[in-house]
């Protein structure tokens, strides 16, 4: 193995354990040993990549951008319609949260510390823009009733993903409930804002 190997290998498992800590213990408990220790780097190692915890931060939330982006892209090579490709997303998000550290890193940072600095929701902002989108597209496209303000639809189903990441965190609701069913169930809801008369697009979308 190169140099050059090796030390993209050693940050790759930086930033792994950076997301593994960072979702398990959040922001303000985890250090840059911690980190270190966790990854089984030499503080050296750690600091000749990264020069401050924040700094781990960023690339934690970009690759997590890189994990959307790239189900976006796979949703939308597949010529989805707008609601499949939204509703997708959403199962895709409590998907992420339960095997991806990094997204669920980037979800806790979010909560923790984005009133203090909007570099902690690169993430979110990422994933709520593809809500956006996904809700505009499914407008043009006649999936949604004509009359529905977007701007409050693309919120409501943000508020319901984040929520549910959120009760989830917090360990309100018991190891039981079937977060893919509460979600589908959810996403019942959300349907009947269709047009009774939807085209086919919409039709394939309830499939």
């Amino acid at each position: 193995m190169t140099k050059q190997a090796r030390a993209e290998q050693t940050r790759l498992l930086l930033l792994d354990a950076a997301a593994v800590l960072l979702h398990r213990d959040g922001y303000a408990a985890t250090s840059m040993v911690d980190i270190a220790r966790e990854a089984g780097v030499t503080k050296g190692g750690l600091y000749f990549h990264f020069s401050a915890k924040d700094e781990v931060c960023d690339e934690v939330q970009q690759a997590a951008v890189t994990v959307l982006r790239e189900h976006v892209e796979h949703q939308v090579r597949a010529a989805q319609p707008a609601l499949r490709r939204l509703e997708a997303l959403g199962r895709a998000l409590m998907g992420w949260l339960g095997t991806d550290p990094k997204v669920g890193a980037s979800f806790r940072l979010a909560r923790e510390m984005g009133s203090k600095d909007a570099r902690f929701v690169v993430f979110s902002r990422a994933w709520f823009g593809q809500v956006r989108q996904c809700v505009a597209d499914a407008n043009a496209a006649g999936e949604l009733a004509g009359d529905l303000p977007l701007d409050t639809v693309a919120l409501l189903l943000v508020v319901t993903c984040v929520g549910l990441e959120s009760v989830v965190a917090s360990g309100a609701i018991g190891p039981d409930v079937d977060l893919a069913r509460t979600l589908t169930e959810l996403w019942q809801l959300i349907e009947r804002a269709q047009p009774r008369s939807a085209g086919p697009a919409a039709r394939s979308a309830r499939r």
